[in-house]
């Protein structure tokens, strides 16, 4: 995995660009967002009401999913498949 694909990934489920590394989805629980560094990722899932949780993965440890729409489980439940 690298940069081009999560970004790629996060345009296609529901993410807007902030700008070419940064990307942030609302919904009704919160926000989410994701930064991609120069050889990583940050995610982060600010749900109302609870603390941010904060998931940081280095692209050579994600492998390609095949289209399956998620990265591996990372993202919590709130937001599925589309």
């Amino acid at each position: 995995m690298n940069a081009d694909m999560i970004a790629a990934w996060a345009m296609e489920n529901g993410f807007h660009a902030i700008d070419s590394r940064n990307y942030r989805r609302h919904d009704n629980a919160g926000v989410m967002t994701i930064e991609i560094k120069r050889m990583s990722f940050l995610l982060i899932d600010e749900r109302q009401g609870l603390r941010p949780r904060l998931i940081s993965r280095l692209f050579k440890d994600i492998p390609l999913n095949g289209g399956s729409g998620r990265l591996h489980g990372l993202l919590p439940d709130r937001y599925p498949n589309r």
